[in-house]
């Protein structure tokens, strides 16, 4: 391997950073690393690998990337600081030592460093190029040696490739093989099936006794132990808690109305769809939906990018790459070692080519004329546009067609009401059209439940626009029994609330906010958070006073008004979900009746009482989720695989290659030379056009085949 002394030669400049080369930044580690164990300061050891490098090498060769690598080197050197020694290898990968710095600083300068590459669109010779450089860091701590602590650093940054979230990884245990702690075996009573069937139900009934026990309990010690009466003073804000969001949902819906239309443009520009799919799961909707895709009519050029992830070989997946062969505008890529959405899509942005790029969902049928709309709010300023996802299964099932009034309800009244009215919209994770720039610099996070809306604070911190229109249709699936509604709905309600515990700081420190949207923001985060736990306060309020046998004479009066005023707030939701809702689903009007019923006496405590439960699930450590099932119907899968595995060209497919940490499997019936030879030639193939990306390696593999640590760079 090869470092670069000449990618950016050391220069009489005090305020940029010293480029060196590796033997020189090996000296300067090892002195700060001596340095630290005399009682010197600890310093941050960062390295940096950037994921298209491969492909670029492959695909243009190595007098091209050697200038994009110069480029990237001035830019990092300009972002660092003066004491900072830093060294760029022909691979792209980048160390950083940063000496003489508080760790906090230090920090903050490499995720500069990482924001700075990826908002960068490099132009070398005509060709522009998007990098994602994937950072990690280590401390001066962390090692016994300097060797050690770069290894940690490396270790580090593969953890955070995995990825592909932009964010910094910082080095624990966990992350190398010499440190981490086997886990010990869990108790049988953790692991017991029993056990397992009653967690949900224990954490509600946890909810009940945390929210209606306990505080009958907190108003008679009070009231009679201490001698204060505090339940009017609870009852007020109580109240008052009832009626401003009541007002508000009124509010939304009156700003929801009123749409404006977007401006007329006179062309539109190339645009991506990135379908984002986990099989088996949605192995029966999947063609259908890229049929809707290739049939959409968008009069520009439009780009669709599968990327999905799967545990085992299906049969589908041969009919997916031979729909590719016969369609230029459709890649499919597998994500190897992928296991979330986030990851799914983060691997495949590079290879995006449009202005704008669309993200979907597996069974997402985007309507004719919405990607034309969605530009045209792109091409008048704004960042992101957020559609209006509606159901299409609501014959499947009673639930269905009340979550299909719910969406309406959603989509179609409180996001385009909301944000009129806080001058702000989220991104809902599907059916929502980006700047491909800004989408490459914001990524998904797979650390989060919900990353869309994560992503959406994130773009709102910044002062860009996201815009709500409900006129940009998708038609999705619904689901379409109970527990498939708790399932999704506690990952929802759990992933906001992780997004509130991050982000509602930020939004106060953030200077790109008005008041108007920083009042919006904490309404949209931390109020829908406490108000499932101050509404449930009534009942144990106004059983306190019946215990106590008081007549409620001064209390009644604002109880029966405030009472009167929250039961009118569905009635006219509903009213308005309808007179807003697309005519495919306002066509059946008994459905609205049947939500309004639905709603006012279960649906709604039952998204509160999700709502609270999400919130001891975070407490408890639960982050895991579960898949939503696409259909409930297996046949149809199986009809699918016997309808590809009977298709007669299918026999003649070569099996697909695959990346894993192992070696590349081929048929058995090819002789060694042969794989060899079909090896390098397809993997040159599918690197150049990322046909298949690998996210599951924890060590990049070098040219000879073994784990690119320090060990086995040249000196």
């Amino acid at each position: 391997m090869a470092w670069l002394y000449h990618v950016q030669p050391p220069q009489a400049d005090e305020q940029a950073a010293l480029v060196v080369g590796i033997n020189e930044f090996l000296k300067h580690l090892v002195a700060e690393h001596d340095r630290h164990r005399r009682g010197g300061r600890d310093c941050l050891v960062s390295t940096i690998s950037l994921f298209e490098v491969p492909s670029i090498k492959l695909r243009l060769g190595d007098a091209y990337l050697r200038d994009i690598l110069g480029d990237v080197s001035r830019l990092v050197r300009g972002v660092l600081g003066p004491l900072d020694v830093m060294n760029v290898s022909e691979q792209g990968e980048i160390l950083i030592c940063a000496r003489e710095s508080a760790i906090g600083s230090a920090t903050d300068r490499i995720e500069r460093v990482t924001k700075a590459i990826t908002s960068t669109r490099f132009n070398e010779h005509g060709e522009r190029v998007l990098l994602t450089p994937s950072a990690g860091c280590a401390l001066l701590s962390d090692g016994l040696s300097a060797e050690e602590v770069l290894r940690r650093a490396i270790d580090a940054r593969d953890a955070g490739a995995a990825h592909l979230d932009l964010s910094v990884q910082r080095w624990n245990p966990s992350l190398s093989t010499d440190t981490a702690v086997e886990a010990p075996e869990p108790r049988w009573w953790k692991t017991s099936d029993l056990v397992e069937r009653l967690r949900t139900p224990a954490q509600v009934l946890a909810t009940y006794v945390l929210g209606l026990i306990i505080p009958f309990f907190v108003y008679w010690g009070f009231d009679q132990v201490i001698g204060v009466d505090i339940t009017y003073g609870v009852y007020l804000i109580v109240v008052a808690a009832l009626v401003l969001t009541g007002a508000m949902i009124l509010v939304e819906a009156h700003f929801a109305v009123r749409q404006a239309e977007p401006p007329e443009v006179s062309e539109y520009p190339n645009a991506t769809a990135i379908i984002g799919a986990y099989l088996p799961n949605e192995a029966g909707t999947i063609l259908d939906t890229l049929d809707s895709f290739l049939n959409n009519g968008y009069p520009g050029h439009l780009q669709i990018i599968l990327a999905y992830n799967t545990p085992e070989d299906l049969p589908v997946e041969l009919h997916l790459h031979r729909l590719a062969a016969q369609h230029p505008n459709l890649k499919v890529v597998r994500v190897e070692g992928s296991t979330s959405k986030a990851q799914n899509v983060n691997a495949v942005l590079h290879l995006a080519t449009g202005v704008f790029t669309g993200m979907f969902d597996a069974d997402h049928e985007p309507r004719p004329g919405s990607w034309e709309r969605a530009w045209r709010w792109i091409a008048s300023g704004y960042d992101v546009v957020q559609g209006h996802c509606l159901t299409r299964n609501g014959e499947a099932s009673w639930l269905a067609r009340m979550i299909a009034v719910e969406f309406e309800s959603i989509y179609a009244v409180a996001h385009p009401g909301r944000a009129r009215l806080h001058r702000f919209g989220v991104f809902g994770g599907s059916n929502g059209y980006w700047r491909t720039e800004l989408l490459h610099e914001t990524r998904m996070r797979g650390s989060m439940l919900t990353e869309d809306i994560d992503s959406s604070m994130r773009v709102v911190e910044r002062g860009l626009k996201i815009r709500s229109d409900r006129d940009v249709v998708s038609r999705e699936l619904g689901t379409t029994t109970l527990k498939q509604t708790w399932n999704q709905r506690m990952r929802w309600a759990q992933g906001w609330f992780q997004v509130t515990l991050q982000h509602t700081g930020r939004v106060f420190r953030s200077p790109h906010l008005s008041r108007r949207q920083k009042a919006g923001a904490t309404y949209l985060l931390a109020w829908r958070e406490i108000y499932p736990w101050l509404s449930l306060q009534v009942f144990p309020l106004v059983g306190y006073w019946l215990s106590k046998g008081s007549t409620l004479s001064a209390g009644w009066p604002l109880f029966f008004l405030t009472t009167i005023f929250v039961l009118h707030i569905g009635p006219v939701q509903t009213l308005y979900a309808y007179r807003l809702a697309d005519p495919e689903i306002k066509q059946h009007k008994w459905w609205f009746w049947a939500y309004l019923l639905f709603s006012t006496v279960f649906y709604t405590e039952f998204k509160n009482t999700i709502a609270r439960v999400s919130h001891i699930k975070e407490w408890a450590g639960e982050t895991s989720w579960r898949v939503t099932p696409r259909s409930d119907d297996p046949v149809e899968l199986e009809e699918l695989v016997a309808m590809v595995e009977a298709d007669a060209g299918a026999a003649e497919l070569p099996a697909l290659p695959r990346r894993t940490p192992g070696a590349t499997r081929w048929p058995e019936h090819l002789e060694r030379a042969e794989i060899e030879r079909r090896d390098q030639r397809l993997w040159a193939e599918l690197a150049s056009t990322g046909l298949v990306v690998d996210v599951s390696e924890r060590h990049p593999v070098s040219e000879t085949g073994t784990p690119r640590t320090l060990s086995s760079a040249p000196r």
